[in-house]
């Protein structure tokens, strides 16, 4: 059967602004069925507003917080209930701080944010055939190419002193490593995995006082970068494009498939972060139902 979104189920973490919002507007203009997560209410409800006004369509919204594993239990439990699977996951959320700090389950943040979370959620998803969605796109950036400590993922923290920017490259090649994992272990199922670099664009990272230096710099920036519209080209090309399953596992910029570091490409280090991620989440793919 050729792909189409239209009346796909899809969930798009952290669709109350940016890349994630864009993303959402147009793929409930071309008809899918949209869920955005959202860790504040008021955003959610706020945002569920603009995205219907702006495309014509109803769009909803959930509560999610990715740094908590109790909230992605809970909003899995939800979302099944309300449409039953899932077809596309968008993991879009994401996270940069300037000091270190830990997620309630005592990971570093933006690791546990913005790759445990999303492989928790995902995992939870994707090991029942039931649930599993039919496309899973992870949203990395080109920053992961200046990622330079512990590339083999020996563990999960940010070894040595901490910076902020070296903490969000690691965690933009875990989400690349991820991608490439998911779709060797899913391989012989109905299942792709894409990552996907949007390009620098002007979103909130950084703006709700998670880093005062990172909000500064990405203020001045901002003349320079893509429009968040700019930035969801990737995502909805890889959440609504047929026939691109013979791509599963790869990194795309926009819609071109293309290859990121060797950091990136390597296949013990991905196996060894899922490995690691497994075992910090409590969840791996159950093969027998795969």
């Amino acid at each position: 059967m050729t792909w189409d979104i239209e009346d796909r189920t899809v969930v798009v973490t952290g669709g109350n602004s940016g890349i994630g919002q864009a993303t959402a507007t147009e793929l409930v203009r071309r008809g899918a069925n949209v869920t955005i997560t959202v860790r504040d209410p008021d955003q959610g409800r706020r945002a569920a507003e603009h995205i219907t006004e702006q495309s014509g369509r109803a769009a909803s919204w959930k509560v999610l917080d990715l740094a908590s594993f109790d909230s992605v239990r809970e909003f899995v439990g939800s979302v099944i209930a309300d449409v039953g699977r899932v077809d596309v996951l968008i993991n879009n959320a994401g996270v940069y701080i300037g000091s270190r700090r830990a997620t309630p389950g005592g990971h570093e943040w933006t690791m546990g944010v913005n790759h445990l979370g999303h492989f928790f959620l995902t995992c939870l998803l994707a090991s029942d055939a039931a649930t599993r969605p039919s496309r899973i796109v992870s949203v990395a950036s080109d920053v992961h190419r200046h990622a330079k400590r512990d590339l083999d993922f020996a563990d999960l923290s940010c070894p040595g002193h901490y910076r902020g920017t070296e903490a969000y490259a690691r965690s933009k090649l875990a989400n690349i490593l991820f991608t490439k994992e998911l779709a060797r272990r899913l391989n012989g199922t109905e299942t792709t995995a894409f990552a996907v670099h949007p390009g620098l664009v002007a979103t909130r990272i950084a703006q709700d006082g998670d880093s005062v230096f990172g909000s500064l710099a990405w203020k001045v920036g901002a003349h320079w970068m893509r429009r968040p519209s700019e930035g969801a080209v990737g995502p909805v090309f890889l959440a609504s494009e047929p026939g691109i399953e013979k791509h599963t596992g790869r990194y795309f910029a926009d819609a071109r498939p293309t290859d990121p570091s060797k950091a990136a490409a390597n296949d013990a280090a991905a196996r060894q972060l899922w490995e690691l991620s497994a075992a910090a989440v409590g969840c791996d793919l159950d093969l027998r139902r795969v």
